[in-house]
C-alpha cells in the first residue's frame, strides 16, 4: 500500500512516443514501512524523481 511521497520533482515532459524508464532503490526500512529512492528518465535524461514509501499491509 502507498503511504506517502516526499521529495517529488517533475523536471521535463515526457511525449507520447518516449521510453520512460522507472528506477527504485530502497534506502530503509522501518517498523514495516519501506522507504525507496525513485528515478523516472527519457534515456540518459532524468525527468522526474522522487522518495516514496509504501507497507505491505493497509494500517501499519
Amino acid at each position: 500500500y502507498f503511504v506517502g511521497i516526499d521529495k517529488a520533482r517533475f523536471r521535463k515532459p515526457v511525449e507520447p512516443g518516449d521510453q520512460l524508464i522507472l528506477e527504485a532503490q530502497v534506502e530503509r526500512c522501518l517498523r514495516g514501512i519501506w522507504k525507496f529512492s525513485t528515478r523516472a528518465r527519457v534515456g540518459e535524461s532524468e525527468v522526474a524523481h522522487a522518495e516514496i514509501m509504501v507497507t505491505p499491509e493497509a494500517g501499519k
